[in-house]
């Protein structure tokens, strides 16, 4: 197992005895996200992670537009098979996030694919109950 994000290690150890959080999981590449009830780990763009630890759950990454990483959203999506979103808090707006292979890649063996993020924008009024607090994934 590979490095894994400042905020995993509980998440990882209550999954190695069969349990696993009923919260989303907010996976924060904008820093310390104050007064959240939902478990927060941190993401450091220059790191390259294990998201094993995260397969089959539900995790939303929280970004602004000079934070977003799209190598992460790729390899965490990849590795998890689970329900993944983004935030922007910086214009209050909400994606549901699909990984798909570029259009060039379809033509070669699947571990030679190229992936790119697919995100599908949220609602008006999934963006309001999300930065009201409301998390209404899954």
């Amino acid at each position: 197992m590979g490095i894994i994000p400042s905020g995993a290690t509980p998440i990882l150890a209550a999954r190695k005895q069969g349990k696993k959080p009923a919260d989303l999981i907010l996976l924060s590449m904008v820093g310390d996200l104050p007064n959240e009830a939902n478990p927060v780990v941190q993401i450091k763009p220059s790191i390259q992670y294990d998201w094993s630890w995260l397969r089959g759950l539900a995790a939303c990454f929280w970004t602004t537009p000079e934070t977003y990483q799209a190598k992460h959203i790729i390899d965490a999506a990849k590795a998890m098979p689970g329900w993944l979103y983004l935030w922007d808090s910086a214009n209050q707006k909400g994606y549901d996030i699909f990984v798909i292979p570029t259009l060039e890649s379809i033509e070669r063996p699947q571990a030679q694919w190229n992936w790119l993020v697919d995100p599908m924008p949220w609602l008006p009024f999934q963006n309001k109950a999300f930065a009201l607090g409301d998390v209404i994934c899954n």
